[in-house]
């Protein structure tokens, strides 16, 4: 076996190449040794190590109760199939955080399917799709999109299963099951005279996830989110115009259900006549006004130009699709939470052009612009 050693600040990063057995484990008992003074956070690459015996386990958690002990972390990182079976065989997952090896995969030759803002879609094959974020969105993306389509399926969501992370050169993605599926803007572009039917299928898919309790150990409370979102915006708002996005977001009733924050046509299927919700990045807990809000801004606010643009949509068809989607989803609901949201339909049509300007910053003047010249004033109306 062989040990590199990389240092940045107080992170030391061990590469293993070779097997870790009871041969080996010596060596990386005798590299850890010395090399811990000093270190708070310690990294364990497992990139070309195919096996780990239990003398190897021995001398990684030795390491571990070190590290703890000084009040550091330790990972492993870069763990192969076959070595994260053996560390939760044994329980030692528990002990110490791992991340899986991303397997690689290449584009060229594969059938493109679509694009979006942050990334576009092609088929690995008869059965998996791969998502594939554009370059600069970092891995942590996909891995939380994995794990949110993961708990919501397990929850009763409609949505596609998700497999694995998977990286193209510097680029992440996320595999999901193949679909058969059409996109339910394509159906309404190709069917506008139906656009009250799709609207009732737009809010029954919108109540299901409404109705849906989301688990507060894995899905992040929204207006938390959007506090830390809010608070990024001075480079073009006021003080005063940030205090009374707060203020706003305050009024905003709790609750403790799923908000999609990005549930719109371009991200639901149709197959066999019932709808599956995709792209589960931006899944929280919060209010069900969140996601009417986005909907909003997309179908019910022509002047933003945003229904074509995300949707292909056009904007008529998008606008008589939101008003008959407003009657289907309040039908039945209390007056009073129509009549909250309409009183707060321009700040909450600005909640996800706020967070949009967080993680794209290519987007970031034109969502601003949106934000500061035509929702703001209505906001402070």
């Amino acid at each position: 076996m062989q040990i590199g050693t990389r240092h940045t600040g107080d992170t030391l990063t061990l590469v293993l190449a070779g097997r870790l057995d009871a041969t080996t484990a010596s060596l990386l008992g005798q590299a850890l040794v010395p090399g811990l003074q000093g270190v708070r956070h310690l990294v364990v690459d497992l990139d070309a190590c195919p096996y780990v015996s239990s003398a190897g386990l021995r001398e990684l958690l030795r390491a571990q109760r070190h590290i703890a002990a000084g009040g550091g972390s330790m990972l492993l990182d870069n763990v192969s199939g076959e070595v994260q079976h053996v560390l939760n065989l044994t329980g030692f997952s528990g002990l110490i955080p791992s991340r899986r090896k991303v397997r690689q995969i290449a584009i060229d030759g594969l059938e493109f399917m679509s694009a979006g803002v942050c990334g576009e879609c092609y088929r690995l094959d008869r059965e998996t799709i791969v998502k594939l974020y554009n370059e600069g969105i970092g891995a942590d993306v996909a891995e939380k999109e994995k794990t949110f389509a993961k708990a919501a399926f397990m929850a009763g969501i409609p949505t596609a299963i998700s497999y694995d992370v998977v990286a193209c050169g510097n680029r992440t993605g996320v595999v999901y099951e193949m679909l058969d599926a059409s996109l339910f803007s394509a159906v309404i572009r190709n069917d506008p005279g139906n656009v009250a039917e799709h609207a009732r299928t737009l809010a029954r898919i919108a109540r299901t996830v409404h109705a849906t309790p989301a688990d507060p150990a894995v899905f992040p409370d929204i207006k938390e989110s959007l506090r830390g979102y809010i608070d990024q915006l001075g480079f073009f708002l006021s003080p005063h115009e940030i205090a009374l996005l707060h203020s706003k977001l305050a009024a905003i009733p709790d609750a403790e259900t799923f908000v999609h924050f990005d549930l719109h046509s371009s991200n639901i299927m149709i197959r066999d006549g019932e709808p599956v919700i995709i792209d589960m990045g931006d899944l929280s807990r919060g209010h069900a006004l969140f996601d009417i809000g986005l909907l909003a801004m997309i179908y019910g606010l022509p002047e933003l130009g945003l229904c074509e643009l995300a949707t292909k949509i056009p904007e008529a068809v998008g606008l008589a699709l939101w008003e008959n989607f407003l009657s289907c989803y309040f039908a039945d609901r209390p007056p009073e939470e129509r009549a909250l949201f309409e009183a707060n339909k321009h700040f909450l049509a600005s909640m996800r052009l706020i967070y949009t300007i967080t993680f794209l910053p290519a987007l970031r003047d034109r969502c601003a612009s949106l934000i500061k010249d035509v929702l703001m004033p209505r906001i402070a109306a």
